[in-house]
């Protein structure tokens, strides 16, 4: 269920000003697409004016490279600061969509719309209480999805802007390294709710710097930025009050950022329900430890403790039918919160007698849940 584009796009944007365009120059990108291939691209800024405080800095962002796929609904441009925030200068840019093909071009408006908004480079610094100084300074330009909750990774190119006075230009600095950030969970793939669990970046190359952890791809800050010592970053993840699938998300941000990009990443983590099995006969009645079972008889069996949210199939099966061998049984589909409820079963006819086991077993979570009981 996860969804990566491990490491981000990366560009430059070079100089180049003439018929009231500003011009990029060869901006190379590494980045992982769906089927996890690097990609380079050239990204070109047609110029409003070159005033921090024009409200739309420019008229129109094309990249000669197709966003990926499930990330070709939007575009958004978006200044970097110093202490690695992002804040926007143009937000949900669509005119131009889908970005399937290249080159992809987005044109800007000059005024915020309904659905698109453009800010001037001044007031994306003071959005994020960001001082405003004479310097350079990372631009993101990202791939955005219609929906995200499916699609959430941010492809993205980086370039580099010079900020002088009240003017702003395209930065002639190389293209920053590419860097890549990759999360591991411990438990590796769930946790019972109610316990906490450690999730681990490994930032490649092992440059310094900090990583921000999130909840909800984003939306809920982790602590503050964890200081990368030797390529890793650690948090211990707070409990969680119900059984879900929850994101979560980092973002690497170096301590030079001139010299490396940014890299984001996000990692879906489960958290189950205690395991526990009910089964009942068919008069309603609740069966109690190793009950004695007939040939032939049914039951119906409601079980917690499997993956949750869109659920997962659950296997089913009983032990020593046929002397020694287990037999199968059909399988069925856990729910939003990770139970089966009501699923009947038929003791088979042909059950050898003696102790057998109703096994459910989890495809995804790896899950077992069992019922002893007996035969004649």
């Amino acid at each position: 269920m996860n969804r990566r584009l491990h490491g981000a796009l990366v560009g430059t944007l070079g100089l180049a000003i003439g018929m009231g365009s500003l011009f990029a120059g060869t901006a190379t990108a590494s980045a992982a697409s769906a089927a996890g291939t690097a990609a380079s691209g050239t990204v070109k800024l047609t110029a409003r004016s070159s005033s921090i405080t024009d409200g739309s800095p420019f008229t129109q962002v094309s990249v000669n490279k197709a966003c990926p796929a499930g990330y070709q609904d939007n575009l958004g441009v978006y200044l970097v600061t110093a202490d690695g925030a992002e804040s926007s200068i143009a937000y949900h840019l669509t005119d131009g969509a889908p970005f399937s093909s290249a080159p992809v071009t987005a044109q800007e408006p000059a005024e915020s719309t309904a659905t698109t908004y453009v800010n001037s480079i001044a007031d994306a610094f003071g959005n994020v209480n960001a001082p405003l100084v004479d310097g350079t300074y990372p631009i993101h330009v990202v791939c955005g999805s219609a929906d995200p909750a499916n699609f959430p990774e941010r492809p993205t190119f980086t370039g580099f802007i010079d900020v002088t006075g009240d003017t702003w230009q395209v930065s002639s600095r190389p293209a920053p390294v590419a860097t890549k950030i990759k999360l591991t969970a411990s438990p590796a793939n769930h946790v019972q709710v109610g316990q906490t669990f450690t999730l681990t970046a490994t930032v490649t190359p092992a440059v310094t710097g900090t990583v921000q952890f999130s909840a909800d791809a984003g939306a809920n800050p982790i602590g503050g930025p964890v200081a990368v010592v030797n390529g890793v970053a650690s948090v211990t993840v707070p409990t969680n009050a119900i059984p879900e699938i929850r994101q979560y998300a980092a973002v690497f941000t170096p301590s030079d950022q001139l010299t490396y990009a940014q890299a984001y990443e996000v990692f879906s983590y489960a958290f189950l329900a205690a395991p526990s099995i009910t089964v009942k006969d068919a008069t309603g009645t609740t069966l109690g430890v190793n009950p004695q079972l007939t040939p032939g008889q049914q039951v119906t069996v409601s079980a917690a403790g499997f993956q949750p949210s869109g659920g997962e199939t659950v296997d089913a099966s009983i032990t020593r039918v046929y002397g020694s061998l287990s037999a199968g049984l059909p399988s069925t589909t856990s729910d939003a919160v990770g139970s089966v409820t009501n699923y009947t079963v038929t003791v088979p006819n042909c059950i050898t007698a003696g102790s057998h086991k109703l096994v459910l077993s989890g495809e995804d979570s790896k899950v077992k849940i069992t019922f002893a009981f007996t035969t004649k």
